[in-house]
């Protein structure tokens, strides 16, 4: 375990960002379970990575946004090392203020190689079959297109929190390679004259 890494989760206010960090890090949410709206609140967890490793990351759960408008107006991503954007499948205007998130962090960030990925939390059991134009759908393509990972899960499911988890600690805290520097190698060069 090295440095602890810092993660912002970000989204539409009333998507679910809450009670997926509470679900995931401490096990203790329900349908009962009564949240409150958040303004800001940070989380440390040691995550396991696909290596069997545990990393240390720091969560910042911050405000719901209103709407895409405001999503200009966020300073929280600019010390960051890692986002998880958040909708709610039900609401296909929580999904374009994902877009606009994204489009936010990448102006702001020098490197546009960010590890971002995107939660579609299923706050509302779906009877009917899924139109083509929904919210999960466009989320998929779009995710694909951006080279984003893209992760159906429920609030109230902790078993399906543990892969986007474990996901984001690995990709954040990739091994460094053991090759030392390739200028340093002293090389032995035989001339031969003939």
């Amino acid at each position: 375990m090295g440095k602890t890494t810092k993660v912002v989760f970000m989204g539409m206010k009333g998507v679910g960002k809450t009670a997926i960090l509470e679900q995931a890090i401490y096990g203790n949410v329900s349908s009962i379970t009564q949240l409150q709206s958040t303004v800001e609140d940070i989380y440390v967890a040691n995550v396991e990575t696909e290596r069997g490793t545990k990393e240390r990351l720091r969560f910042y759960d911050t405000a719901g946004l209103e709407g895409v408008a405001q999503a200009r107006h966020c300073n929280y991503h600019i010390q960051a090392e890692g986002y998880v954007l958040v909708y709610d499948t039900g609401r296909p205007e929580s999904f374009d203020c994902v877009v606009a998130l994204k489009k936010e962090i990448e102006k702001s960030r020098e490197k546009k190689e960010l590890t971002t990925m995107i939660l579609g939390n299923c706050l509302t059991a779906n009877e009917s079959p899924i139109p083509l134009e929904s919210p999960v759908s466009k989320a998929s393509h779009w995710s694909a297109r951006e080279k984003i990972r893209h992760f159906e899960v429920n609030a109230l499911d902790r078993s399906t929190l543990a892969e986007p988890f474990i996901y984001i600690a690995s990709r954040l805290n990739q091994p460094m390679n053991k090759g030392g520097f390739p200028s340093m190698v002293r090389k032995s060069v035989r001339l031969d004259s003939s």
